[in-house]
């Protein structure tokens, strides 16, 4: 599955000269184990939880330039988190999953967003989730003192 998107975004992309990048996200679960698949026992609990796929293809000159691969999270309770990863080939892909403790805390993944981003912090391309937006942090401590003023 994820040979035949990675194989379609390098096809898509081979002629243009700007970086491409897309996200999927996938159920992860009982069915994910390759043991549930062929009726085979496993001893281990099954996973529970989300993946984020982000595939993308970087042209050469922009690879010589060590970009990252930056992954923010929106998670249901409203935590967030930010990963960042290495871009070291024109093509290729990286996960970001919430499984089983983590999941059950965070109510798994509302919204995401990934940039690839140029060590100078110039983003290059984006890719968003529809329903992503920048929260809007309010500090209560801020808060709390007006109000006793």
């Amino acid at each position: 599955m994820h040979l035949i998107g990675l194989l379609s975004l390098l096809i898509l992309c081979a002629s243009c000269g700007r970086p491409a990048l897309v996200l999927q996200q996938q159920q992860i679960g009982p069915t994910y184990l390759a043991s549930t698949n062929v009726g085979t026992p496993d001893p281990r609990t099954p996973p529970k939880g989300q993946m984020i796929i982000a595939e993308y293809w970087v042209p050469r000159r922009i690879v010589n330039e060590h970009p990252i691969l930056r992954i923010s999270v929106l998670f249901h309770n409203y935590c967030q988190d930010c990963v960042e990863f290495p871009i070291r080939s024109t093509v290729g892909y990286e996960t970001y999953s919430v499984l089983n403790r983590e999941f059950k805390e965070t109510c798994g993944l509302l919204a995401y967003k990934a940039e690839i981003v140029t060590c100078d912090g110039e983003v290059l391309t984006d890719w968003k989730h529809q329903l992503w937006t920048e929260l809007i942090t309010i500090d209560t401590d801020e808060m709390s003192s007006a109000a006793v003023e």
